[in-house]
């Protein structure tokens, strides 16, 4: 489905309240008013803070434009951009504080995360740390957990004070990661050494190393712990028993096949295949895809919707962000975004 025509329209203050603000769900405070095409520096207030007017209440997304260096923000209801914010370099990925309140945007060459409030879409703090491409936090919040893409190592923090505990080599640009359900396994990909590797979270040390499909990406652990899959770059998806890290079979997804993303349930995963502009749905008790559908622009990270009706993924070489129906698998829309758009942010 080609991108359609997209043009940002002046949004006066009186309309944009009306309308509901971009309120995030779950949060008592509007971010607003944003008028369309608006840049805000990192360390602006994007308008005034106050309640949320009766009616309802729309979630934000917020979308890292890696090559752009800003965050596209779009509404979540309307499905369309409504500002940028300029952010530091190279931003990739997201993760939630500990505490709900606040996004880490993780700035690779700019070694740092910046803490943005969810209320105010203001950067709270800036945390030096090295090369932050993907960040993940221990269930209980003790540790966060980060891979350096431009390394060959895992960093493990203090989750409070992001100081680095120790070092885990690992391979060659480290990248998407995962915790078992129960926090016993770190596991993660190294795209060009072609290898998985997995880290004993108790002792923080290196337990398994696991040969895969040419530029492994996404990856993870399926909601019973039994199972791990893993979707490469030549279209597959390997998945291995977790009882002893064995591989015991692969499925084909898609040329390009990259990041996966599981429903609340996790009975589903949707797997983004670049290369072919399409998106597969894995089922995960039969472990096979048993749905394909168009996605324009390079697919790349996928995201849901809090209530799991909207799956939106990034355009990665299209500079687009596409916005599909998980009921009829049809394009709600695609809009432009930043350069290289990567990661995804929806407030749950």
């Amino acid at each position: 489905m080609p991108v359609r025509p997209y043009h940002l329209s002046p949004l006066t203050r009186r309309d944009f309240l009306r309308r509901g603000g971009l309120a995030i769900a779950g949060v008592a405070g509007a971010i607003g008013p944003l008028r369309p095409g608006t840049i805000l520096s990192a360390g602006a207030p994007s308008g005034s803070a106050g309640a949320v007017p009766d009616g309802e209440r729309r979630p934000v997304a917020l979308i890292a434009n890696s090559v752009g260096d800003t965050l596209t923000v779009a509404d979540g209801q309307r499905l369309e951009p409504v500002s940028v914010i300029k952010v530091g370099r190279e931003p990739h990925k997201f993760r939630q504080t500990r505490d709900g309140r606040a996004v880490y945007s993780c700035n690779t060459t700019s070694n740092e995360m910046l803490e943005i409030d969810l209320a105010t879409l203001r950067v709270r703090s800036r945390i030096p740390i090295l090369d932050p491409y993907n960040v993940l936090f221990t269930h209980d919040g003790r540790y966060l957990y980060k891979v350096s893409y431009r390394y060959d190592f895992v960093e493990i923090h203090d989750g409070e004070t992001f100081r680095t505990l120790t070092r885990v080599r690992t391979g060659r640009q480290p990248s998407h990661m995962w915790l078992s359900p129960d926090g016993r396994w770190f596991v993660n990909t190294n795209q060009h050494s072609n290898t998985v590797t997995v880290i004993d979270t108790r002792s923080m040390t290196l337990a398994h190393r696991l040969g895969v499909d040419p530029q492994p990406a996404g990856i993870q652990i399926s909601r019973d712990g039994h199972y791990m899959f893993v979707a490469s770059h030549v279209g597959t998806i390997s998945v291995f028993a977790t009882d002893e890290w064995k591989l015991i079979r692969k499925v084909h997804s898609g040329k390009g096949a990259h990041e996966l993303v599981a429903t609340s349930d996790g009975r589903t995963i949707y797997v983004t295949n670049r290369y072919e502009n399409t998106a597969s749905v894995f089922d995960v008790q039969a472990q096979r895809v048993v749905a394909k559908f168009p996605v324009p622009g390079g697919p790349d990270m996928p995201m849901l919707s809090p209530d799991g009706s909207q799956l939106w993924v990034s355009g990665r070489f299209g500079d687009t962000t596409t916005v599909v129906n998980t009921r009829t698998l049809g394009i709600l829309n695609t809009f432009p975004t930043g350069r290289s758009p990567h990661g995804i942010f929806i407030v749950t």
